[in-house]
């Protein structure tokens, strides 16, 4: 009987060391975070100005893009509830004062001569054209992002909104970025501009930059602009680097 006993107990540890050595498999193979070769994160400026099947090819690239809608232009709501009706995010690509261009051709923009209340209400006016944008980005804005009070005021507006906040860094002496970060607005920094030369090799080379930095950072933040070549190379480069083990993420899931 206690022979009997003894091979049941034995028979039962077994069972429960084959049963904790399986969920230990199971767990390794399936619920373990898939590892990545490294992770980007793109966003397309400058939408807003046509509504072509340029534009709507942007959107099938990829569900993760980042669409940058510059507020007062003649398609900036349609290309919006477009991008919403797919599921991609989209944020407010707001013209900035420059040291080499003037802001003024925009309808709605910042500079530095606004005062609280005007860029409250110009940032409040972009956001009600664009209701769903969870967050903002500088179009150009040298000059404008190197002006501490300013950016204190956009922050408290971002702020007060719930809206993020994406330093395009058009200007190395860029406040936008530490701004935001003593606000506690969410924010992040871009690391490559794929198309500041529009030459498909120039591109390809700077989005090999971004891919090289992901290998160094958690995430690698790259902004490229509405033009046929950028659109072009990423038509072939974006499945080509998922094959390889990249990952293409959100900008939302970036900023903290």
């Amino acid at each position: 009987m206690r022979y009997n006993i003894n091979k049941l107990l034995s028979n039962y540890f077994i069972y429960i060391l084959v049963l904790l050595i399986s969920l230990v498999i199971i767990n390794y193979i399936f619920l373990s975070p898939k590892k990545y070769k490294g992770t980007i994160c793109l966003i397309i400026d400058d939408f807003g100005f046509s509504y072509d099947k340029m534009v709507k090819d942007f959107f099938d690239l990829n569900e993760n893009l980042t669409a940058a809608i510059i507020p007062g232009t003649l398609y900036a709501t349609s290309i919006a509830k477009y991008a919403d009706s797919l599921g991609i995010e989209t944020i407010i690509h707001m013209p900035m004062e420059s040291y080499e261009n003037d802001e003024n051709m925009y309808p709605i923009s910042l500079n530095q001569k606004l005062n609280a209340n005007l860029v409250e209400q110009r940032i409040n006016l972009a956001f009600n054209q664009i209701p769903n944008a969870i967050g903002m980005n500088n179009h150009q804005g040298s000059k404008a992002t190197e002006n501490l009070q300013l950016m204190k005021n956009v922050a408290r507006s971002l702020k007060k909104l719930n809206k993020f906040f994406l330093d395009s860094f058009t200007n190395p002496e860029s406040r936008g970025f530490i701004t935001m970060r003593r606000y506690g607005v969410p924010t992040q920094l871009r690391q490559v501009f794929l198309d500041h030369i529009e030459e498909p090799k120039q591109i390809k080379s700077n989005l090999d930059s971004l891919v090289n930095l992901s290998h160094k950072m958690n995430v690698a933040i790259g902004i490229g602009h509405v033009k046929p070549n950028t659109l072009n190379i990423l038509k072939k480069e974006i499945p080509r680097l998922e094959s390889l083990g990249y990952r293409f993420i959100k900008l939302s899931q970036v900023v903290h």
